[in-house]
């Protein structure tokens, strides 16, 4: 296998106080992590001091740390497919720093050492855990949207809505994503099921935080989008 590198993308739309508590982490993780790797932070035309939080941090020039501010707000799947196009490594892992913890790509990591995938997902409720949702409406959401997902594409996911996803960029360069909203993660995943990509899953830890905490995805109506994309992949014919 050749050597295993991560582009580590992390997209933010007013999380100033996420930023605050958390940011610190990540250079003090990607200083003691052994794999090459690149973080590339991406703000959404932010509004809440986010996008000037980040904007000092540039001005520090940390090693591997790189930033995207959009002048425009691209949705997070629109931030996510920029960050992709200058992503310089092997592997891209998005990433979400408010309910998620870094030592998923340790995992991530040891996991390609031993057998290459196209896609990994970090599943919340790996072979029956305790599922840790603040909202039931979201739990059955993802439960439904995962059975859907392996009915249409013959997968065996517990959780195909996990927020940290690991993409090997060569494959994904292979497809054209028109979608620029949450569906686009889901876009990604059934085109690479449709067309044969090799797709698992690991055990990833989630600590969720509620709608007054800054949580974005909507049940009901993100979700819909995101049936749409199933379906239009499902129907899709196949491409590589």
């Amino acid at each position: 296998m050749s050597k295993i590198n991560f582009s580590v993308i992390c997209c933010y739309y007013n999380e100033l106080n996420i930023l605050q508590k958390k940011f610190d982490q990540f250079h003090k993780f990607s200083s003691k992590i052994n794999f090459d790797h690149e973080f590339i932070f991406v703000d959404n035309d932010s509004y809440d001091g986010s996008k000037e939080f980040l904007i000092a941090e540039k001005k520090k020039n940390k090693k591997n740390f790189f930033f995207i501010f959009n002048e425009n707000n691209l949705g997070k799947g629109g931030s996510i497919k920029k960050a992709l196009s200058l992503a310089n490594k092997k592997y891209a892992v998005i990433f979400d720093i408010d309910e998620y913890e870094l030592l998923d790509l340790v995992k991530i990591f040891d996991i390609l050492k031993s057998e290459d995938h196209d896609f990994l997902v970090g599943s919340r409720i790996f072979k029956e855990k305790k599922a840790n949702f603040i909202y039931k409406k979201n739990y059955y959401g993802v439960k439904l949207i995962t059975a859907i997902i392996n009915y249409l594409f013959n997968l065996k996911l517990t959780d195909a809505a996990g927020a940290t996803k690991m993409i090997k960029v060569s494959e994904y360069k292979k497809f054209a994503f028109t979608t620029n909203k949450f569906d686009f993660e889901f876009d990604v995943l059934c085109r690479f099921a449709k067309n044969n990509k090799k797709i698992n899953e690991f055990n990833s830890n989630y600590e969720p935080r509620t709608y007054k905490e800054g949580k974005k995805l909507r049940a009901f109506k993100d979700g819909f989008t995101i049936l749409i994309i199933i379906l239009k992949n499902f129907f899709k014919k196949y491409e590589k």
